[in-house]
């Protein structure tokens, strides 16, 4: 797969995690176009990168136990930013 296939995939499980909008598990994957399995690999990808994702029985969706916003891309560097940034 290429990168930036998977990285609008990651960004597409934050947002509807953001919006606690994923439904079960299985809901969540399909609204992904991928298998559960999958998906899971994916939520454990999130969690490896510092996020705290927990599941709500009663809403049935994910939710990010503190605020979080995934990002991926560059920054412009300025004068002050320190040289090894």
């Amino acid at each position: 797969m290429a990168i930036h296939k998977y990285i609008e995939r990651l960004e597409q499980m934050d947002q509807m995690i953001s919006m606690k909008a994923t439904g079960t598990a299985k809901e969540f994957a399909d609204k992904l176009g991928i298998s559960r399995s999958l998906m899971m690999q994916e939520l454990n990808v999130l969690k490896e990168l510092g996020t705290e994702i927990e599941y709500d029985k009663k809403r049935q969706t994910y939710f990010y136990k503190k605020r979080m916003k995934l990002f991926f891309g560059f920054l412009p560097k300025s004068d002050d930013t320190p040289k090894d940034f």
